[in-house]
């Protein structure tokens, strides 16, 4: 493989991957013995070492550089307090063209040096071809991509492979019981599969919607498995792609500067200290994120001498830090070549401070009839502002796209309940403690047509805005159609 700083890779094998803190979210199942992991590779990857764990097969389909950005399709669901009445007058209308817009989950955009593959040609232009009475082996797969009338049901995730596939390569390159890893895991196909064909598996991705996409198609299989988080500060906001494109207008004062090397994000300008340029971290990448004394060392040695002669101080983001005190010392010790002051920033507090959570109304019974005797929880309303916000980015950019077009345009309208928002809903009868790790005594899944997944199992009924279980539940969990979750103690 070939990309920018490729020389450098043994250099930071060397120093080590960053170990970093993991979290349990969640346990379904009484033994589970597979991980369902959000965060970067690199840190699950230290993180198994640390525990001493060892994969049997690893499958990877890592990011390839095609600079595309990936999303999801995001559906409104029908509206519970009318769900029946207007299923009817839905169906003849283009549900995926009023109801839909799609949310960005990652992009593919390592840096890379492009390569051309060329063919051999002779002096007049013309392609050789070379005759051959030799008999080669097929060393393709034809294995056809997922379509609508496959019995495979699409997830809605953009890089979706065919289980068939994974089956293939699974099967050929391991045993029952082994344990099957993917790191760059997507829509979960090869936990899907490991699972089926009786192998352990260890689902990774830095997205929030794989975590969920594969969650809830595992319990639909009736699989036992930890989720884990790692708490490495890329999942702050929603996803790394999410979270850098958000970082400019999160923190205030800062431009672009076009006097700056890229190596520097832009500046903030104040009166005391006149330009200060102002370097963050790239989620995408690992070994930017851990402000460590090679890292530290390399903005000291090669980014503070390149910048303009009356600069007097610069400021340094970080995730996260191997010690703050024994930083600031290094930056003391080293920083001798120039005058300029480094001040260190702490980025989580700028994300921490726009994260605004969803809220949400509801009445708590207990109930008793002919079919059932426990708890409902009726919800009576649900209101996300980043749903919201982003319904109206869609209805601004469609209503200027049909007037360019002449055209009549039929906004995304959600009700004053909103509870057409709501994908998933969960409750917890175990603790009322906010943080602790999930444990889900009922859920209820609501699909794109807006017919309920009861704890795993498709039904044909609408959803009537309820959620019941056995015991008094202690929390609720919701899930809006973006994917952001909340909890609620109740």
């Amino acid at each position: 493989l070939r990309y920018r700083d490729n020389d450098q890779v043994l250099e930071r094998v060397q120093r080590g991957m960053p170990l970093y803190e993991m979290e349990l979210k969640e346990q379904i199942g009484q033994n589970p013995n597979n991980l369902v992991i959000r965060g970067e590779c690199l840190s699950t990857c230290a993180y198994l070492k640390d525990k001493g764990v060892q994969v049997d097969l690893v499958y990877i389909d890592p990011p390839f550089a095609s600079g595309a950005d990936y999303a999801k399709k995001v559906y409104i669901r029908r509206n519970p307090k009318a769900a029946a009445a207007i299923a009817q007058a839905e169906s003849e209308l283009d549900i995926e063209e009023l109801k839909a817009f799609e949310e960005k989950m990652y992009g593919d955009v390592w840096d890379k040096e492009t390569q051309k593959l060329v063919n051999a040609k002779d002096e007049n232009g013309k392609v050789i071809y070379i005759d051959s009475d030799e008999i080669t082996i097929d060393d393709v797969w034809r294995m056809s991509m997922l379509q609508p009338a496959d019995k495979e049901e699409p997830v809605g995730y953009a890089t979706q492979k065919p289980e068939a596939l994974i089956e293939r390569i699974v099967s050929a390159s391991s045993k029952e019981n082994m344990l099957v890893a993917d790191f760059f895991g997507g829509s979960g196909t090869t936990a899907r599969v490991a699972n089926r064909l009786n192998r352990r598996f260890i689902h990774t991705d830095i997205g929030i919607n794989s975590i969920q996409v594969t969650r809830d198609k595992l319990i639909e299989q009736g699989a036992e498995f930890e989720v884990l988080e790692v708490k490495d500060g890329v999942s702050l906001y929603r996803n790394p792609v999410q979270t850098m494109d958000k970082l400019k207008s999160l923190i205030k004062g800062l431009r672009n500067e076009d006097a700056l090397d890229k190596f520097w994000e832009g500046s903030i300008v104040d009166t005391q200290h006149g330009m200060m340029p102002v370097y963050l971290p790239n989620l995408m990448d690992s070994s930017t994120r851990l402000l460590d004394k090679p890292l530290m060392n390399r903005i000291i040695r090669e980014a503070l001498p390149d910048l303009p002669d009356d600069t007097k101080r610069v400021i340094v983001y970080y995730i996260d830090i191997t010690d703050r005190d024994e930083i600031e010392q290094f930056i003391k010790e080293q920083n001798n070549q120039t005058t300029i002051e480094i001040e260190l920033r702490d980025l989580k507090q700028v994300l921490d401070e726009v994260v605004v959570e969803d809220e949400s109304e509801w009445e708590l019974t207990e109930t008793q009839d002919n079919l059932f005797k426990g708890w409902k929880v009726e919800l009576k309303s649900f209101h996300s502002d980043r749903v919201l916000r982003k319904i109206e980015e869609v209805n601004m950019k469609g209503q200027q796209q049909s007037i360019a077009k002449g055209k009549v345009f039929k906004p995304i309208e959600i009700s004053d309940e909103g509870l057409e928002t709501i994908e998933w809903i969960s409750v917890d009868c175990s603790t009322a403690d906010k943080p602790a790790p999930w444990h889900s005594d009922s859920e209820v899944k609501i699909d794109r047509l807006g017919y309920v997944i009861l704890n795993g199992k498709k039904t044909q009924e609408f959803w009537d805005a309820t959620i019941k279980c056995y015991q008094m539940p202690l929390r609720m969990k919701i899930r809006n159609i973006c994917g952001d979750e909340t909890v609620f103690v109740l």
